[in-house]
């Protein structure tokens, strides 16, 4: 592609992304947070069917150091969330609109200096109010547009600990006598909560600590959104269950060495769950001021407690909370690698069509120690000080709230030390 073509892509990508932000009406671009990017990648998939991840956004728009243009698909998709039917009808469009703003130029040109000045600020400002007109016209919305302000959906924890109920002041009267409207705890798109348009205090129930983006749906279309944080308080056990997870207290579990949960304390429970439905979690969860994907350190150790021989490949998952997306680092008994999946934000890499041995470990009874390391723009993961994968990076800044693990069967924790270049956040 020669320097020209390259210049008038450009061009296009910024007019469209001029357009976006019109439309979305969420101020500067340039002081957009991580969740306002995650809001747009939910807005533009649920418009459009198509799924746009927050990476993506956000080097489209110059807050991740990228070289090269967007794929066709990824600018039809901009473009049909806007209203036009695909990329070429969008450039289509911007062309005929340069062409018109050059004549306008022109006739400029032939003026006094004392009013051309003026008039070319005119032309920009029509120009732009153009931009938001277009937007306006074209956009198939029913009823206001997403994000108005004639909705209000606020949440409030209502109590400490967990479970916690969280109480939300809704306004929804904007929305259609037949319209549907829900509430959608987290990402999850199957934990909705049906209300009506009437309601002004709904109560939604969470079992788990973690950071979720809360969301008011009418017609499956988010309306409005908002971010809501469960700590844990310290280490929280749980024992997941058909419905309700069953909560263990820390004295039951905390020891001088670490945190475990024996295969008798889980028998005492007596919950009827099958040894191979059987699965532990453990959480820590809290806003750690300043910390970040881009500059991270986490540090630990731990094992998987085989107590029956039907769980076979002892699978464990060490997650990091992230804002608005998660990390998963897979392991397992070494037989079992081919069945692993590592996930790094919207990257998924499979054991089945990547070398993930590394993740495997020879006898999961005994301790094993992880350590991640993102800097630079790389993330490497160590298990057993080996190196287990390298993910290049691309200076993602979402903040850090915590670390789930979830074992198959159950499992113990010796340690877990979270810092960053500068500062040690949590060393337990």
């Amino acid at each position: 592609m020669d320097s020209s073509s390259k210049n008038s892509t450009q061009t296009h990508i910024s007019r469209c992304l001029k357009c976006i932000e019109e439309q979305l009406g969420w101020g500067d671009s340039s002081q957009w947070s991580s969740r306002d990017f995650d809001r747009l990648s939910d807005k533009i998939h649920e418009q459009t069917g198509v799924n746009i991840s927050n990476n993506t956004l956000k080097r489209l728009w110059g807050r991740i150091p990228y070289q090269s243009n967007p794929s066709t698909a990824t600018l039809d998709t901009l473009s049909q969330f806007i209203g036009f039917e695909n990329w070429s009808a969008f450039v289509a469009y911007g062309s005929r609109l340069k062409s018109a703003e050059q004549k306008q130029l022109n006739e400029v040109i032939k003026k006094p200096a004392v009013k051309r000045d003026l008039q070319k600020k005119m032309i920009i400002a029509a120009t732009l109010i153009g931009c938001v007109l277009v937007v306006l016209a074209v956009v198939p919305f029913s009823g206001k547009a997403i994000g108005t302000p004639d909705y209000i959906f606020i949440p409030k924890k209502i109590a400490n600990g967990l479970p916690n109920s969280v109480l939300f002041s809704i306004d929804a009267s904007y929305a259609g006598e037949n319209d549907k409207i829900e509430i959608q705890q987290n990402w999850d798109r199957r934990r909705r909560q049906l209300i009506n348009r009437k309601d002004s205090l709904v109560a939604s129930l969470y079992y788990t600590p973690g950071y979720f983006d809360a969301k008011l749906v009418v017609n499956d279309k988010v309306v409005k959104e908002h971010p809501l944080m469960i700590p844990s308080n310290g280490w929280m056990a749980t024992l997941e269950t058909g419905a309700a997870p069953v909560y263990f207290d820390p004295l039951e579990f905390k020891t001088v060495d670490g945190v475990a949960i024996s295969p008798d304390l889980i028998k005492k429970r007596n919950t009827d769950i099958p040894i191979t439905e059987t699965f532990v979690n453990y959480f820590w969860v809290e806003d750690f001021q300043g910390l970040a994907l881009n500059d991270f350190v986490m540090e630990t150790t731990l094992r998987n407690v085989s107590f029956d021989t039907n769980i076979s490949c002892q699978k464990t998952h060490i997650i990091i909370l992230c804002e608005g997306e998660v990390v998963i680092i897979p392991l397992s008994i070494k037989g079992c690698i081919a069945d692993l999946e590592l996930y790094y934000l919207d990257r998924a890499i499979t054991g089945n069509r990547n070398d993930l041995s590394n993740f495997g470990v020879d006898d999961f009874n005994n301790w094993a120690t992880v350590k991640c390391v993102s800097k630079n723009n790389n993330f490497s993961i160590y298990v057993n000080d080996n190196l287990a994968y390298e993910i290049p990076t691309k200076g993602e800044d979402n903040k850090i709230y915590g670390v789930k693990y979830h074992f198959q069967g159950t499992g113990a924790i010796s340690q877990l030390k979270l810092s960053n270049s500068g500062k040690i956040f949590l060393n337990e």
